[in-house]
């Protein structure tokens, strides 16, 4: 069998860092395969690269066998390559029919009069309704309206509008129908059901011929979704093999690469080999995969440290607000981990919003430490309370993308830097590298910008934050989200640490086996009131999914 595309040797420099090292890769037809890699390992490039965005400095690309080289993003569009961000990409203004057939609407000749006029020819509006209905049937999601804006759609609903565009080819022009979808980050912003409607087209698409990259860092979708794998770490290819999920056996799927040369031989650590090539080689196991990662032992993810609860630092009393949550009542207390679990737009974002000042109260109170109610202000959440918020939407409100990591850390205590009326721009400097080196902080200075970091290091310095304020509570709404399992381990044993000296921590998490490994309770907010608060040891994933679903 052909592969559908093959790479090899790839490698691309942007100035002195290089993103990729060597990269090879094989997919086959009808094949899901899962890109792993830590943040910074050059997934992100290596799609770039793919989607005609960025023009590798060496290597290899086959696509069906035929050697192609990417002038841009159109150029992969038309040999049938499509790509998903986790960035969601659609004109919210615009319909669901507009969207889906945007830069490919169906033209008609017209008159001449209006050949003249547009050049191009108008719009076949019957034409364009019926390429959407044909890729939103496809992808069983006929349900939705084809008038609806983009902008009132749910995530999951914009994603399959996304996916729509791509296939909309499919049907209408052979030459570039959809033969490689690359999936970044896809259930990052997804419910546990949506997810499993989103592999029912993964699974859909794959039964067509349709090859899928699939890229996340949730390892157990990948078992549950991908055929095989292959790992990346410091721009190179480290390992490639089968998952052990259901879709490991596929007889027509190649076995496992190696990936032993002498360029590699410092990726691999102590205890961390390639596999040999065989064809009887069994699916690889999940944790060596995790060892391939990250280049140790990752049992100790969710580490224990011993704390002990204290007197109440928060208390939640009948909290209504018109964003969403209604008569949420809670207490949280020093040295408690408090879990929130729930579907999307259950109120559980809302609710630490209303706490730390940034919506409007509309009933109910809010008291820290014991004190009387006070106005909610995130100024005031700061310095009155030692409140801070780590939010769900870095790229927009947790942090200034094009500031250096020092004035993104430092920002909400800079009093202790002034001398004389002026900053103390080395004493700063200074404070962000000592943070930097807790948290394991990959940058090139405490000045580079932090918008060039990665997901999990940007998220790892809004944490740093908090850290440096010295907050008593901490609101942390998603804060592994789009990171990797290595950043994820440094979080988790912050997040641990701060409850062991007595901080109060308030965690929103959408990802259950972090919530039931890192939480000593969990609570289930469904449909903006918080059901439910036990003790961790009471609750299952499939009981917090039930309580969640209501």
């Amino acid at each position: 069998m052909i592969p559908r595309l093959t790479l090899t040797g790839i490698r691309k420099s942007f100035g002195a860092t290089r993103a990729l090292d060597g990269v090879d890769l094989n997919v086959q037809p009808g094949e899901v395969h899962a890109i792993i890699g830590e943040n910074g390992a050059g997934k992100s490039t290596l799609m770039r690269v793919l989607s005609g965005a960025h023009r590798p400095d060496e290597g290899e690309i086959r696509f069906d066998g035929e050697l192609v080289d990417f002038a841009g993003p159109r150029d992969s569009q038309s040999i049938g390559i499509a790509m998903i961000y986790q960035e969601l990409n659609l004109a919210p203004d615009l319909s669901v029919c507009e969207n889906i057939t945007l830069g490919r609407e169906p033209r008609t000749s017209g008159t001449t009069i209006r050949r003249l006029a547009r050049g191009v020819g108008w719009v076949d509006r019957a034409a364009e309704r019926q390429w959407a209905t044909e890729a939103l049937q496809k992808l069983n999601c006929g349900h939705l309206s084809l008038d609806r804006q983009a902008g009132e759609l749910s995530i999951a609903e914009q994603q399959m509008v996304e996916i729509a565009r791509a296939v909309v080819t499919s049907t209408n022009n052979s030459s570039s129908s959809l033969k490689l979808l690359i999936l970044d980050e896809p259930t990052s912003s997804l419910t546990q059901v949506d997810t499993q409607r989103l592999f029912d087209v993964i699974e859909r698409l794959a039964a067509d011929g349709v090859s899928i990259l699939y890229i996340s860092h949730f390892l157990e979708e990948c078992e549950r979704i991908a055929d095989r794998f292959t790992v990346l770490r410091d721009g190179r290819t480290v390992a490639t093999g089968r998952m052990p999920g259901e879709h490991s056996d596929q007889a027509n799927l190649p076995s496992v690469t190696k990936h032993t040369d002498d360029e590699r031989t410092d990726v691999d650590d102590a205890n961390v080999q390639s596999p040999a090539v065989a064809d009887d080689d069994p699916p690889t196991p999940m944790d060596q995969i995790i060892r391939y990662m990250v280049g140790r032992d990752m049992s100790d993810l969710y580490p224990k440290f011993t704390h002990t609860r204290g007197e109440v630092a928060l208390e939640v009393k009948q909290v209504c607000s018109e964003a969403g949550p209604r008569s949420v009542s809670f207490q949280l207390h020093r040295g408690e981990i408090l879990g929130i679990a729930g579907l999307i737009g259950a109120g559980r974002t809302e609710t630490l919003r209303a706490i730390f000042g940034l919506d409007a109260i509309t009933d109910g109170v809010v008291c820290v430490a014991g004190k009387p109610p006070a106005p909610r202000r995130p100024d005031l959440s700061w310095v009155r309370d030692s409140m801070g918020l780590v939010s769900e939407d870095r790229k927009n409100e947790g942090l200034f993308l094009d500031r250096s990591l020092t004035d993104n850390l430092t920002i909400t205590r800079m009093d202790s830097y002034r001398k004389a009326g002026l900053l103390d721009i080395g004493a700063m400097s200074r404070s962000t590298q000592t943070w930097m080196q807790r948290l394991d902080v990959k940058a090139s200075s405490a000045q580079q910008p932090i918008g060039e970091l990665s997901g999990g290091n940007q998220q790892k310095i809004a944490l740093a934050r908090l850290l440096h304020h010295d907050c008593e509570i901490l609101l942390l709404d998603e804060p592994t989200r789009g990171i990797d399992i290595g950043s994820k381990g440094v979080i988790y044993r912050q997040i641990g640490e701060l409850a062991a000296s007595g901080k109060a921590i308030l965690l929103v998490s959408s990802y259950l086996p972090e919530l039931l490994g890192v939480c000593d309770s969990i609570g289930v907010f469904s449909r903006g009131v918080l059901t439910d608060v036990r003790e961790t040891s009471q609750w299952t994933e499939h009981e917090l999914l039930t309580a969640a679903i209501g």
